[in-house]
């Protein structure tokens, strides 16, 4: 769930399919976010750019979240997004946005997947602060901080009780949609 997917890039493998929330087309991603997390998830191993940290192991939908300004849609959205995911197959939901407000049937949505066996992952936020970010500070989904090549946490980064994983988040190469 993230800005759209860039499926012509040489090092992207093809998406099992996707949806648009805020436009016709999901496989388009003028923002870059969504084809930089799916190439870190899953950039192929060939002559080209990164490898990603899965390559030729998952299969992946791309619910296209966030407008070519990185603006996010509204919570409803959000539960629409991890349903369509869940619909599809997911085992495992990525999401890098965030908001100040737990939303009840967010909070629903994401204990439901969690029960259902779905792994949420989300960023900690990125405000350099301790406050909470949902959906990562929900219990039913993992918070993953960001930290740097010497495992420093970022100093965007939340910290909070709720972070229950860190992961490198500074300079990370990989895929981005070309022009």
């Amino acid at each position: 769930i993230d800005s759209g997917y860039f499926q012509d890039h040489e090092d992207l493998p093809n998406a099992t399919g996707g949806y648009s929330q805020v436009d016709d087309n999901w496989a388009r991603d003028g923002f870059g976010h969504g084809s930089h997390v799916g190439g870190t998830i899953a950039a192929e191993n060939n002559a080209y750019g990164v490898v990603g940290v899965t390559p030729g192991t998952v299969s992946l939908y791309i619910v296209k979240f966030f407008n070519d300004d990185g603006n996010a849609t509204y919570a409803s959205n959000l539960v629409d997004a991890l349903s369509r995911c869940r619909t599809a197959g997911a085992n495992v939901v990525s999401m890098s946005q965030g908001g100040s407000r737990s939303v009840s049937t967010e909070k629903t949505a994401f204990l439901n997947a969690y029960n259902a066996g779905v792994l949420s992952v989300a960023a900690a936020g990125n405000a350099g602060t301790s406050a909470l970010s949902y959906p990562a500070s929900y219990d039913s989904v993992m918070s993953v901080a960001a930290i740097d090549s010497n495992k420093v946490v970022a100093d965007f980064s939340q910290y909070n009780s709720q972070v229950e994983i860190a992961a490198p988040g500074v300079a990370v190469l990989s895929t981005l949609p070309y022009k």
